[in-house]
């Protein structure tokens, strides 16, 4: 399990939200899908399938598509698969705070880069932490239910937070506010309960 959690982060971070779900899915067709919809990468919808549209999941390469049958996945399966999506999560997480430090090295406020602003740096390092903290939680209890759940919260609140940092340009254009945003539509599909809403 530890290796699929690093490779789904690793995939997250640099390969973009669908490689990451290609991976993360291991194999697991919409008809696994908990409820109603189902995301998947935008390559491997299979013909014929009915697609709900999304521009944003689509710049992603993310389709959703609409359950037709039902293959219900073992507890411990749909598990693992919640704990990748996760890891996934995580690294387009560390993307999106990747951005939060360019972006704020490259803006000034009263004559010095606002990225040395101690607020700024107090929210870069609570925002490292709980990254550090997924990682590790992931990793020792990837296979509990409710902590795994617990851990695409944390992801959801940290995206938020992350994404007030970049102002407006974390609502326009692509990046990876974007991504972080998909990424979590994108685990509300698999999740056997919500993640906690998106407030943007």
């Amino acid at each position: 399990m530890r290796d699929a959690i690093e490779a789904c982060e690793r995939a997250g971070r640099t390969q973009g939200l669908a490689a990451g779900l290609a991976l993360a899915l291991d194999g697991a067709g919409a008809d696994a899908a908990p409820g109603r919809l189902a995301a998947l990468p935008s390559d491997a919808v299979p013909p014929g399938a009915t697609l709900v549209t999304h521009r944003l999941a689509a710049r992603e390469g993310v389709s959703f598509v609409r359950r037709t049958t039902r293959r219900a996945l073992p507890e411990e399966e749909r598990t693992r698969l919640a704990a990748r999506l996760a890891a996934l999560r995580l690294g387009t997480t560390r993307g999106l705070r990747d951005r939060v430090v360019a972006h704020l090295a490259a803006r000034v406020s009263g004559g010095e880069p606002t990225l040395r602003k101690q607020l700024v740096q107090g929210a870069l390092a609570d925002a490292q932490v709980t990254v550090e903290t997924v990682r590790r939680t992931l990793l020792v209890a990837g296979d509990l239910t409710g902590t795994v759940v617990e851990c695409h919260h944390r992801l959801t609140e940290l995206d938020w937070e992350l994404t007030k940092l970049l102002g407006a340009s974390g609502y326009a254009g692509p990046g990876a506010a974007r991504t972080a945003f998909v990424a979590r539509l994108t685990a509300n599909c698999w999740l056997p309960g919500k993640v906690a809403s998106w407030r943007g």
